[in-house]
């Protein structure tokens, strides 16, 4: 069977986004409540000075940090949707290449995307209709907020501090790739893919204490760059290439681990 087939892709799109259409309609909800709840706490009830500017500071905070998470964590909640036995069972049996499957799992998170900017400005609308409603004359919107934070982030050295930050993201990236087809636990795979995270961190920092893996500096040469990047890069691909042989070999029935 020919791995890729865009034909047959598209049937499998059409059918996966049919049945997941109630975990999307239910995650948007979610984040719609999660963020106007979280606008509405900090610009009315923690704002005890009535200082707008830092409520929507603290607001803007938290949509940019929710944000960086969604992009670094998403693949986490590849198998969210899959509820049971049969939901996997059904996966199992559908006419498409693995390959064709773990891509259309791993999108999971991107079609999440355009449904978390909608709630986004969707909370952020509803809140600045409340403060008008009530008149409040600082009502603002955060997405200004978010402009104003942005433009204010500095970097020591933006090259290599982006350059590092970057790569440490999709590193972790990966790792959640891996952690969603290692663990079985639909729910909580994000979790323990994090503990991982943490752990090896802690072993980084252990053996080299006094410098970064992935900290460059001013010394470094190209070399040093050329040669960081092929490693993590390796990582990167490897974490991908176990999560999706991982996801091949996937039983129905199982105990922890996918092995």
């Amino acid at each position: 069977m020919i791995q890729f087939n865009l034909n047959r892709f598209g049937k499998l799109a059409k059918w996966s986004l049919t049945n997941d259409k109630r975990y999307y309609v239910k995650t948007f909800l979610q984040v719609l409540v999660v963020l106007l709840l979280v606008f509405l706490f900090f610009t009315s009830v923690a704002n005890t000075n009535d200082n707008r500017d830092t409520g929507y500071h603290s607001c803007s905070t938290v949509a940019l940090l929710l944000l960086v998470i969604q992009l670094v964590v998403g693949p986490s909640v590849m198998f969210y949707s899959m509820e049971g036995k049969h939901d996997r069972q059904s996966l199992m049996v559908l006419p498409a290449s693995n390959f064709e499957k773990y891509v259309m799992r791993y999108s999971t998170w991107l079609i999440q995307l355009p449904l978390f900017v909608v709630a986004f400005f969707a909370a952020d609308l509803m809140q600045y209709v409340y403060h008008l409603v009530l008149g409040h004359i600082n009502g603002q919107f955060v997405t200004a907020g978010i402009a104003d934070v942005v433009s204010k982030i500095k970097f020591s050295d933006p090259s290599q501090d982006m350059y590092s930050s970057i790569v440490l993201c999709v590193w972790m990236h990966s790792v959640f790739a891996l952690g969603a087809t290692f663990f079985r636990s639909r729910k909580f795979n994000g979790v323990l893919s994090l503990a991982v995270i943490i752990m090896i961190g802690i072993l980084v920092i252990w053996l080299t204490p006094k410098h970064s893996m992935l900290q460059y500096d001013h010394e470094s040469t190209t070399l040093s760059y050329v040669l960081g990047s092929v490693i993590y890069i390796g990582l990167v691909l490897l974490n991908f290439w176990l999560s999706y042989r991982l996801f091949c070999r996937q039983q129905v029935i199982g105990k922890f681990i996918n092995l």
